[in-house]
C-alpha cells in the first residue's frame, strides 16, 4: 500500500464516522467479542497526552499516568444495568440504548484536586484541567474511529442517568472522577431497533464557514 492509499483510507474512516443512537425495546443479540472491544479500546491509548494524572488518582492497583479511565460493560451487563435503571424509575431512553448496545464504555477524566477546598466547584477552571479534558476527548475520538473502521456503529452520549452517583457506585467508579462520555458500541444488525442519526451532521457547512487564514506581519 502506498502513501496515497493510506491517506485515502484514513480520510474515508474519518468521514464515515457518525453518531448513531440505537434504541431497542427488547434486548438485541450481540456478536461483538471481548477481543474486538479490546482492539477498539487500544486505539484510545495512542491519543495525545501532555500532562500526567494527579497522584490522588493513582494507586498501586491503578498507577496509570493517563488523565482518563475506561470502565467497560459487555452486552449482558448492559442489559442488567438497564433493568436496574428501570427498576429505579428511569424513564429516559438510556435503558433502550443499553438493550441495543454490544458494549458500553464509561469514559472519565481525572481533574486535578481543587486548590481552594471551600469553593463548590466540580473542578478548577485551569489550563491543566483543560489539557486533561482535551486528552481524554482525543482518546475517545481514536476509539470511535477504530470502531468505524470495523463497521461498529457508535454513539457518544453525555451520559444522562449514567452520570449519577449511584451508577458510579454500582460500576466501581470513584466519585472524584468526572464522566466525559458514555460511549455505546452497537451491533451492525439493525433488525428490531430504531436508529436515530445525529442532528447536526448535515448542518456543519463547509470549512469556509469557520476557518480563517491569518497573515502575520
Amino acid at each position: 500500500m502506498n502513501k496515497q492509499e493510506q491517506i485515502d483510507i484514513v480520510d474515508q474512516v474519518i468521514k464515515q464516522r457518525c453518531t448513531s443512537k440505537y434504541l431497542a425495546d427488547e434486548p438485541l443479540a450481540s456478536n461483538l467479542s471481548r477481543t474486538s472491544i479490546e482492539e477498539v479500546i487500544e486505539a484510545a491509548n495512542w491519543g495525545p497526552v501532555h500532562l500526567t494524572a494527579a497522584k490522588v488518582h493513582r494507586s498501586e492497583e491503578d498507577d496509570s499516568i493517563l488523565p482518563w479511565r475506561f470502565y467497560i460493560l459487555q452486552a449482558s451487563d448492559c442489559r442488567s444495568l438497564g433493568e436496574v435503571l428501570v427498576s429505579h424509575g428511569d424513564m429516559t431512553k438510556v435503558p433502550n440504548m443499553l438493550a441495543a448496545a454490544s458494549a458500553l464504555v464509561q469514559v472519565t477524566w481525572l481533574p486535578n484536586p481543587p486548590e481552594d477546598q471551600s469553593q463548590d466547584l466540580l473542578y478548577d477552571p485551569t489550563v491543566e484541567n483543560m489539557e486533561h479534558i482535551a486528552a481524554a476527548s482525543a482518546a475517545i475520538q481514536n476509539m470511535l474511529l477504530a470502531a468505524t473502521a470495523r463497521s461498529i456503529p457508535t454513539y457518544w452520549s453525555t451520559g444522562g442517568a449514567l452520570r449519577k452517583s449511584d451508577v458510579f457506585a454500582w460500576l466501581g467508579i470513584p466519585e472524584r472522577e468526572i464522566l466525559l462520555g458514555s460511549i455505546f458500541l452497537f451491533p451492525e444488525e439493525k433488525t428490531g431497533v430504531k436508529v436515530v442519526p445525529g442532528k447536526l451532521r448535515g448542518k456543519k457547512g463547509s470549512t469556509e464557514n469557520w476557518v480563517k487564514w491569518v497573515e502575520f506581519s
